[in-house]
């Protein structure tokens, strides 16, 4: 989608955090998107004046981006930023936000954020939601609920929150870079068949969830010397084990890694800020080691590999070819270039643990937390995950239908004794982005 005629907004600085969500090569950027359910319908008044007091603390939520030569910039946008009764999420970045990169929209007991990934990352958005939650309960229920960790007022504001981690050009040797090249390199992995079917990469994505109780799944991860992402990745490697044969390749999990605590002056950050660590699982160790075993060898491997600054050399590698894409003289030439995961699209899975809400003393009124991502422009399958108000919220989400997986995920989780509810599958698609034409 691209906009007719939009507003002229003054540049700030250039995007290097988001650039891989800028170039695209694909015709359409979708958003992406978080939906809260509360137990109780929202008051759209009480809303506004939540995202209100939010953005008077974080205004940088409140930023465009525009394109100037070819290049991608951050810019002011002092549009009003309004709320709305809408059944899901609408687009970002054109005239219905207000040219805002950033949306809130609801409908009955429903929240609908969205965002484009190239404002900022899973993380950053996390901090805007737990505060406008905060302040609209605080509102609604008339009690100063406890804002420890959450982003109000009483936080002074500290311009490392606006630090972007990729504008600094990092050294890297050739040495190096074939080293990232050889960790990114497909060769050998299992990939699921339905990848390589037609209409594999949409139009449709699919969402197929569960619920588990935090103190459960902490439990199983703790009796298994695991943690979380390890610990889903081990799972989910066992269900693909149950449907399809995957003695001859191995299966990979790709998980993104916070790169806030690794880099001098980004912790505070709300940009994107990853790098990615790729789980190998072998395949005998997949169809014979027990489930928890295998969880506890991936905890292991990830534990390593962040050691070994595995995902310090993959951020690394980014932030180089960033700044030679930038560098470059065409638009289109930086797409390919720089198209992100459709110039590598991943292999088997991901497990994407973005962790959760704060929230206390309002937990019982969170529900539900979605986290939904977009159309990648290729075949895809994730385990997006997130922990609030005492569940872990574990979507399998995936371009294709085939629920087998998700079904396969379930009995191990079953096997495991470990509870959990089923939630109803869904298909959906996010909202596409509109993005900004070039701007002179």
């Amino acid at each position: 989608m691209t906009q007719a005629t939009a507003p002229q907004f003054a540049a700030i600085e250039q995007n290097f955090s988001g650039t891989t969500q800028c170039y695209v090569l694909k015709k359409v950027i979708r958003s992406y998107v978080v939906e809260v359910r509360l137990s109780e319908n929202v008051s759209g008044e009480l809303l506004q004046q939540a995202v209100d007091k939010t953005l008077s603390r974080l205004p940088y939520y409140r930023q465009t981006i525009v394109r100037q030569k070819g290049i991608y910039y951050y810019a002011e946008n002092d549009l009003p930023f309004k709320v709305a009764d809408h059944d899901g999420p609408r687009p970002v970045g054109g005239k219905e936000a207000n040219y805002h990169m950033v949306d809130v929209v609801y409908h009955d007991s429903w929240l609908y954020f969205s965002m484009w990934h190239a404002l900022c990352d899973g993380l950053g958005l996390n901090r805007f939601i737990e505060a406008v939650l905060y302040h609209y309960l605080c509102a609604k229920d008339g009690i100063t609920y406890n804002d420890e960790d959450i982003y109000t007022e009483k936080v002074p504001f500290d311009e490392a929150e606006l630090f972007d981690p990729l504008q600094t050009k990092l050294k890297i040797s050739s040495s190096e870079m074939k080293e990232i090249q050889a960790l990114a390199s497909q060769e050998g992995r299992y990939r699921f068949p339905e990848f390589d079917q037609p209409n594999s990469a949409g139009p449709t994505m699919y969402r197929l969830p569960v619920k588990i109780k935090t103190e459960d799944f902490i439990a199983w991860c703790k009796a298994n010397s695991s943690s979380p992402a390890a610990a889903a990745a081990a799972i989910m490697a066992k269900a693909i084990a149950r449907v399809r044969d995957v003695s001859a390749e191995k299966v990979t999990a790709v998980i993104p890694c916070s790169m806030r605590k690794f880099m001098e002056g980004a912790e505070k950050t709300f940009k994107n800020c990853s790098g990615v660590v790729f789980i190998n699982m072998a395949p005998h160790d997949v169809k014979e080691l027990p489930t928890g075993e295998l969880a506890a060898q991936a905890r292991a491997t990830l534990k390593t590999k962040m050691g070994s600054g595995e995902a310090n050399r993959m951020y690394a590698g980014i932030n180089k070819l960033i700044h030679i894409g930038t560098r470059l003289p065409f638009y289109g030439l930086k797409c390919r270039i720089l198209a992100g995961s459709e110039n590598n699209p991943p292999t088997t899975f991901e497990v994407d643990f973005v962790g959760g809400l704060t929230a206390h003393g309002y937990e019982d009124q969170i529900l539900e937390v979605r986290y939904l991502n977009a159309d990648l422009g290729c075949p895809s399958l994730f385990v997006l995950m997130s922990e609030t108000a005492g569940h872990f919220h574990i979507n399998l989400t995936q371009s294709f239908e085939n629920d087998e997986y998700y079904h396969a995920f379930c009995e191990v989780l079953e096997e495991q004794n470990i509870p959990f509810e089923r939630l109803p599958i869904e298909s959906y698609m996010n909202p596409a982005v509109v993005v900004p034409q070039e701007q002179r």
